[in-house]
């Protein structure tokens, strides 16, 4: 069992609708219930992975943290908290990847482009970089709206 290939998913969703859920646990340092939301799911998270790097897998272990949308919040609520230059983007990352990216900023992606990377990271050969749709972001690939634009991509889906 040692040798197979293994993938645990987890996914939040206290932090994935206006306002968020409050757990009883929560402490309530901030002003809002949003900010105390994701507070508590921040610490989870970061304890759990806390854990994960203090176990004997954790040598073979590629853990991949992705958000799927920006929040849901109303956006009046950053207001002041943020500078409104700000291009917000969605949270995403590899920790304990075999791979190493050639360009690991400025890269314009998809969800698609998930795919071929999160297997790359784990260390799958991706023949062309692409699969499905998607490219590796590892690679020097262009993905699809490197190429083509969001804007036509999100048209043709």
């Amino acid at each position: 069992a040692d040798e197979e290939p293994f993938n645990f998913t987890l996914l939040t969703v206290n932090t994935h609708f206006p306002d968020g859920y409050l757990e009883e646990i929560a402490d309530q340092k901030y002003e809002t219930q949003y900010e105390n939301v994701h507070a508590l799911s921040s610490k989870q998270v970061y304890d759990f992975i806390s854990w994960i790097k203090e176990q004997e897998f954790y040598e073979n272990t590629t853990i991949v943290l992705l958000g799927d949308h920006l929040s849901m919040q109303d956006p009046a609520y950053y207001n002041g908290k943020i500078d409104p230059e700000y291009n917000r983007t969605i949270y995403n990352t590899f920790i304990n990847s075999v791979a190493e990216p050639i360009s690991a900023k400025n890269r314009l992606f998809t969800s698609l482009d998930m795919y071929p990377t999160i297997l790359a990271s784990m260390g799958v050969e991706v023949e062309g970089n692409r699969l499905g749709l998607g490219t590796n972001l590892f690679s020097a690939e262009r993905t699809l709206v490197e190429q083509i634009g969001l804007n036509y991509v999100d048209a043709e889906l």
